[in-house]
């Protein structure tokens, strides 16, 4: 059963990602504006923690804790960027958040498939 919910969560998570890249890519064919990509990702990050909390309280694994201190460092550093430089780096903090958002959602993706990879063989 609990292989069967991580299957689930783990086909919702690449369709959400999948949908929001379709998009992103849509959206910057009409040329709309750049919030747009910050908006699917709000929308990633958010599914991603309920998803997150899905994953721990169903299976033990060592890329929980991993992604979830990569996340707090992440948001820490994305902090002392914004609010402890002199000058206002606003389009770096960006930039960092949209390629930290991205890559953080590879990685969740990646590590949901290797936990039903390894669920099976047990």
């Amino acid at each position: 059963m609990k292989l069967n919910i991580l299957k689930a969560e783990v086909i919702f998570q690449t369709i959400l990602s999948f949908g929001s890249l379709l998009y992103i890519i849509f959206d910057y064919t009409q040329n709309a504006q750049g919030t747009d990509f910050f908006i699917a990702l709000f929308f990633v990050g958010v599914s991603n923690l309920l998803g997150f909390l899905i994953r721990i309280s169903l299976i033990a694994s060592r890329f929980h804790r991993y992604y979830f201190f990569g996340v707090v460092l992440f948001f820490l550093t994305l902090y002392f960027i914004t609010a402890l430089s002199v000058d206002s780096k606003i389009e770096f903090a960006f930039y960092f958040m949209g390629i930290g958002g991205v890559l953080f959602n590879i990685y969740y993706l990646i590590y949901g498939f290797y936990l039903i990879e390894t669920k099976k063989e047990e």
